[in-house]
């Protein structure tokens, strides 16, 4: 895929408007994006794709969150400021002064909210913390409010807009969590396309990751996989504050292979077998063991009587906020990654992941 595209793709997965549990949106490109494939969907709106003709081999699952991290409306104050719930992990201090999206269901528009924030004049304290915040929309009254069609339980997305930096290559935006595994993903499946699998090649895409893993616990019984690698856009740790010597995720140092977080270890072989092919084809990775964090692969590898799995990642400065930075280098790494290991997973290197009798 032409590299103009690609990127078009990235702009448009990221500022789609998708939380955890509203991913209408993102599900919408992805399925526009895998046309000429068999589609399903489990009960809680993720979407299976699977070749349209009878493929044979083990069940090797490609798969990525569609969810960003965002709020609920949780109330309207009587002078029509919106208060609100986090859905998904924020950390303190972020969004004070920061501009949001407010999705309002029942008209079926957007609408942008400031967060409040007090000049120096006025004392200057912030709301740390989201349960101290208040949103004004430009409304004077509650009235107001709902005469525009927003309710409680209405969802609220970060405003951060796609914006090539400085240096060719490194791009801003809101939710490269996880739209760039999303992205990563739909490029994958357009080049495996191209020739056929020595399995059974099945692209997954979740819904609400980053409040549980919920979603993936509930596809991986829709997909029944025998192996699955998560396409992932995890934190970089190049960063001042962190120890360069110490990083595990440079941007443009490549894709991330991650060995271990705390809620998942990854399958050694799996892992070898990764780097294998990365040395192999000269892809440029970057081996982790992470202390914190976690990804969908929680779920994938306890699914029925345990399944390999493994995480690929995109680098991300600053996830979880208005602005994400990624390196599209790293992007093409992991897509080039996850085609070469897709296509080096037959029957019986499948099967030696998990032989231990």
């Amino acid at each position: 895929m032409p590299a103009d595209k690609s990127l078009s793709l990235l702009e448009e997965y990221t500022q789609a408007h998708g939380i955890s549990g509203h991913e209408d949106a993102v599900r919408a490109i992805f399925v526009r994006e895998m046309r000429g494939r068999t589609l399903s969907a489990d009960g809680l709106g993720g979407v299976l794709a699977a070749p349209a003709k009878d493929a044979k081999g083990p069940r090797v699952v490609l798969t990525a969150h569609m969810d960003e991290i965002g709020f609920l409306v949780q109330e309207i104050t009587p002078s029509g400021f919106l208060r609100l719930v986090p859905i998904g992990g924020w950390p303190d201090g972020v969004i004070s002064a920061q501009r949001l999206r407010v999705w309002a269901r029942a008209a079926q528009r957007e609408f942008i909210g400031i967060v409040v924030a007090l000049p120096p004049h006025q004392g200057g304290a912030q709301a740390a913390t989201v349960d101290k915040a208040y949103v004004d929309i430009g409304a004077r009254s509650r009235e107001a409010v709902l005469q525009l069609g927003i309710r409680p339980g209405d969802p609220v997305a970060p405003d951060g807009p796609f914006t090539p930096l400085a240096e060719p290559g490194l791009y801003a935006a809101k939710a490269f969590d996880n739209r760039v595994g999303m992205t990563a993903l739909t490029l994958a499946t357009h080049q495996l396309q191209a020739k056929p699998t020595p399995n059974q090649y099945l692209a997954l895409a979740t819904v609400q990751e980053e409040v549980g893993c919920r979603g993936a616990t509930v596809a991986a019984r829709l997909a029944k996989p025998d192996v699955v690698i998560v396409l992932e856009g995890p934190p970089a740790d190049d960063v001042p504050g962190m120890n360069p010597a110490e990083s595990q995720g440079s941007l443009g140092a490549g894709v991330q292979v991650r060995a271990f977080d705390p809620t998942a270890i990854m399958n050694p072989r799996l892992v070898d077998l990764t780097l294998q092919v990365a040395a192999e084809r000269g892809i440029p990775c970057q081996l982790a063991v992470r202390r914190t964090g976690g990804t969908d692969a929680r779920s994938f590898q306890a699914n029925e009587l345990g399944v390999p799995v493994i995480v690929l990642g995109v680098p991300a400065r600053y996830i979880h906020t208005h602005n994400a930075v990624i390196d599209v280098a790293d992007l093409k790494a992991c897509v080039d990654l996850a085609v070469a290991l897709v296509r080096k997973l037959d029957a019986k290197t499948v099967a030696g992941l998990t032989a231990v009798l």
